[in-house]
């Protein structure tokens, strides 16, 4: 099973702890990228492909001994232009196209193996939804009683409660009709998707972390010293 990520965020608010790119962020002596690549190739994804635009010639810099470390092949799509977490992967589906269903997920955000395992199984499309204590900071979800997607709330809702963890699964014909243009995968993508098509939602309670903050960025490198 192959799987998307995407690399394209300009890392704005961790620029005042580094210059890297916001997926190669060093942790304790490595890209956090190279942790989400073990982790995937742990959970059994055969294939990887990076999608980047901002200072993807790091990436690019970095790719072979990322496909080395993780033990997983991998292969760089670079946008002409910032097209969006949507567009990014309708970019990359041009360019590389899904031979099955396929996951895509976010560079910057930490899920256990456990996580990607649980997107791997069944069929159709998914999303894998992370409880949280405060979700003020995230985009909450609109689920049925039946577990499917309703709607992808706004940021600011306070409280206890399922997030949209940045993993999904998607089946081979999804997007295939897709225009491919820049866009928001929460904000125009997925809603897109979800007047035409169901999205399970697969309920999580690993570990989830993004590091797009200084401040998790910290709590990560603390937490999660000994990950390997």
């Amino acid at each position: 099973m192959r799987a998307y990520v995407l690399c394209g965020g300009f890392g704005t608010r961790l620029r005042s702890v580094t210059d890297a790119q916001k997926a190669l962020v060093p942790v304790h002596g490595e890209p956090f990228l190279a942790r989400v690549l073990r982790q995937l190739a742990r959970a059994g994804i055969s294939e990887a492909v990076l999608c980047a635009h901002y200072r993807a010639e790091q990436v690019a810099e970095q790719l072979a001994g990322l496909a080395r470390d993780a033990g997983l092949p991998l292969t760089l799509v670079v946008e002409s232009s910032p097209m969006g977490t949507g567009g990014a992967l309708l970019n990359a589906l041009r360019e590389q196209p899904a031979q099955g269903r396929y996951l895509v997920l976010n560079a910057d955000t930490f899920v256990d193996v456990d996580g990607y395992r649980l997107m791997m199984q069944g069929a159709g499309n998914a999303l894998l939804a992370a409880r949280v204590d405060e979700r003020s900071r995230y985009g909450s979800l609109e689920i049925d009683a039946a577990g499917q997607l309703q709607a992808l709330l706004e940021k600011g809702r306070g409280g206890a409660g399922l997030i949209n963890a940045g993993v999904y699964a998607f089946t081979c014909d999804t997007f295939v009709s897709a225009a491919v243009r820049a866009c928001s995968m929460e904000q125009e993508l997925l809603p897109e998707l979800l007047a035409r098509e169901a999205v399970s939602v697969i309920e999580y309670s690993g570990r989830f972390i993004d590091i797009g903050t200084p401040e998790s960025l910290d709590r990560y490198a603390n937490d999660f010293r000994m990950e390997s």
